[in-house]
């Protein structure tokens, strides 16, 4: 007993970097090191942009004409006609699409599933992808495909459009740059507080320069209010952009100072990926 004591005075008298200085100390077996133990959760290379994060992340169409599709529902087997089914398709099972009047798509595309919904006044319609599929088979009754991903329920009814080229820049570090600005237009979801990994709308695109892995800063507009103290242009959040359109992109929040984020909230970009 007294030893077992003395043991914790010890280790309770120790620094607290000493005492923290190891926290996995207690997963490893027997005197095997720590460099050889974690290596790979310690080591792993810096990933700037993730192709998941992309493709999950919705996006305003900006007033612009789309090459929307039709998801016509799951077909078990693939030789019959789809049904107006209000079942779920999941990944790995085979879906009929219809491509736009005019248009096809070929063996071997990729093809997003996405809802569409009203956006901010003056932006368009919002795509909120919930799946992703690849096309394989064509018969003269519709045009097959196979669920390969999935973000959200996949229903009979969603539009479908091809996939945007991705630029991955690699295993890269952002750099610090001042601008552009633009402000906060609205929210993936209707949210009264936001929250960290949700989404936003703003109004700054590629025609300004900005790219996807881009990271920005969400300001508080300054303001002289009645009976209360003036607010300042002080830090609100930090995100980075996950999708770009011409004169929008869609942001993902990184951090939250206050979660009380309105549209027309100031947004200037503070680092950019060396390309």
């Amino acid at each position: 007993m007294r030893s077992t004591l003395a043991l914790l005075v010890l280790v309770a008298a120790l620094p607290l970097s000493a005492q923290q200085s190891d926290p996995l100390a207690f997963l490893r077996h027997g005197n095997e090191p720590a460099d050889i133990a974690f290596a790979t959760y310690r080591d792993q290379p810096y990933a700037p942009v993730r192709s998941g994060e992309v493709r999950a992340a919705g996006f305003l169409t900006e007033s612009r004409a789309m090459p929307f599709g039709q998801l016509l529902g799951p077909v078990d087997p693939p030789v019959v006609r789809a049904t107006q089914s209000a079942e779920a398709a999941m990944p790995g099972m085979v879906v009929a699409v219809r491509p736009p009047e005019g248009a096809s798509y070929q063996r071997g595309d990729t093809v997003m599933l996405a809802l569409v919904v009203p956006g901010p006044k003056g932006w368009g319609e919002i795509v909120l992808p919930t799946g992703l599929a690849r096309i394989g088979e064509q018969t003269p009754r519709q045009t097959l495909a196979t669920v390969i991903a999935m973000f959200g329920p996949i229903r009979y009814g969603q539009a479908v459009l091809p996939v945007e080229p991705l630029v991955n820049p690699g295993k890269v570090q952002p750099v610090p740059v001042a601008g552009p600005t633009g402000e906060v237009l609205g929210s993936e979801e209707p949210r009264e507080l936001q929250q960290v990994g949700g989404r936003m709308f703003i109004s700054i695109g590629r025609s300004s320069g900005l790219r996807v892995g881009d990271f920005v800063q969400i300001r508080r507009r300054p303001t002289a209010r009645v009976n209360a103290s003036n607010t300042i242009d002080d830090l609100v959040a930090t995100a980075q952009v996950v999708h770009t359109g011409d004169k929008s992109s869609t942001i993902k929040l990184t951090r939250i100072i206050d979660p009380d984020i309105r549209p027309g909230a100031p947004v200037v970009r503070t680092a950019t990926l060396p390309s």
